[in-house]
């Protein structure tokens, strides 16, 4: 099924929807003070180069398929056919020692009922160095005795809650529990929407470590009725037993995805281990760099300066042009987006994971 013929009704209920507003501001003269007024921004510059390569990109791809483009392929699903974009990249995600992850949770008191930073250091300052050593206290010989039980066991999920409990989800120790799980249990995730939530996603893309090979899978929508086969196969790639990595995926990827999958009657739980690299890199670099946006961070960290990129405001506006067209130029751009998002995502994960300890 290619784009630009028939379009069904609920594609031509969205194709009117987008066109009728847009759920950015355009800061004019790129003065920055003013970002701050507005939830979703996009500079006059880069609004103005994003529509000259709107225009551009509809003549260079003009009478092109989807398949001479991207190369994918049909994906049967439960609900139907999607549209599947394969690629690979490399990225090197070193396996961490998880003996001694697990040996440096036994020291840190504060997984303990009851203490905090302070009762840990007056504690440590008496002797008590180990939550082993906690067992013969008077006061908090019982609640270390859970801790044991549970830094013992050989549920990582149940350690990862434990920490998570007690520390922050920007804090180091929470993230250093991810090293508790093999690389072929991580996936990565970034979707690309129609904007404020009640609104399609066209782009689902998902990424796993094979060695040192990320691959990525990208489920694209050839139109907004392709919506939930492709939700369909990325509830079937994430099961329930993957380990989930996100940029700012708590508050938006992860309930983006359940309520469309509520809109079309199809309540699903997502329950896995989650990690979200927005909070540890604010608390790392917040006074480092600029900001910390996934671009920003890949600029100063990897080096890496994206070449026509376009502002994930301005997807809607690519997306309703390839609807509207059915030529899939506008698509390019969304697509190497989302495909970096991930790889930048994983790298930035090995990035951390490096650092930890």
């Amino acid at each position: 099924m290619e784009s630009g013929h028939a379009f069904s009704a609920v594609t031509r209920m969205w194709r009117s929807r987008i066109d009728e507003t847009h759920d950015y501001s355009v800061i004019r003269n790129d003065t920055a003070f003013r970002t701050s007024f507005h939830a979703s921004w996009v500079y006059e510059s880069h609004h103005d180069a994003a529509r000259e390569q709107l225009a551009t990109l509809l003549v260079s791809h003009e009478g092109m398929t989807l398949d001479e483009i991207f190369g994918g392929c049909e994906h049967e699903t439960y609900e139907g056919v999607c549209y599947r974009i394969s690629s690979r990249d490399h990225v090197v995600l070193r396996e961490r020692d998880r003996r001694a992850v697990r040996d440096m949770f036994f020291s840190d008191l504060q997984l303990v009922r009851g203490i905090g930073a302070k009762t840990e250091q007056r504690l440590k300052a008496k002797g008590y160095r180990t939550i082993t050593d906690l067992l013969r206290h008077q006061r908090f010989g019982r609640a270390a005795s859970e801790t044991l039980r549970i830094l013992s066991g050989t549920e990582t999920p149940a350690i990862a809650d434990l920490v998570a409990r007690w520390h922050s989800p920007s804090h180091q120790r929470t993230f250093l529990t991810s090293g508790l799980y093999h690389s072929r249990d991580l996936l990565f995730i970034d979707l690309e929407t129609l904007g404020l939530f009640s609104r399609p996603i066209v782009l689902f893309g998902l990424a796993e470590m094979h060695g040192d090979c990320l691959q990525i899978t990208q489920f694209l929508l050839r139109g907004i009725d392709e919506e939930l086969p492709s939700l369909s196969a990325v509830h079937d790639l994430i099961g329930g037993d993957r380990v989930i990595v996100s940029f700012n995926g708590k508050a938006f990827d992860i309930p983006f995805l359940l309520e469309r999958s509520a809109f079309y009657g199809r309540p699903a739980g997502i329950r896995n281990p989650h990690y979200d690299l927005l909070h540890i890199a604010r608390r790392r670099w917040r006074h480092q760099f600029p900001d910390c946006r996934l671009a920003t961070l890949e600029r100063y960290l990897f080096g890496i300066e994206r070449e026509g990129d376009i502002p994930g405001a301005m997807v809607p506006e690519f997306y309703e042009s390839y609807l509207a067209t059915g030529n899939p130029g506008p698509l390019v751009p969304i697509v190497s987006h989302n495909r970096q998002d991930l790889v930048s995502l994983a790298r930035l994960f090995a990035l951390l994971g490096e650092g930890a300890g």
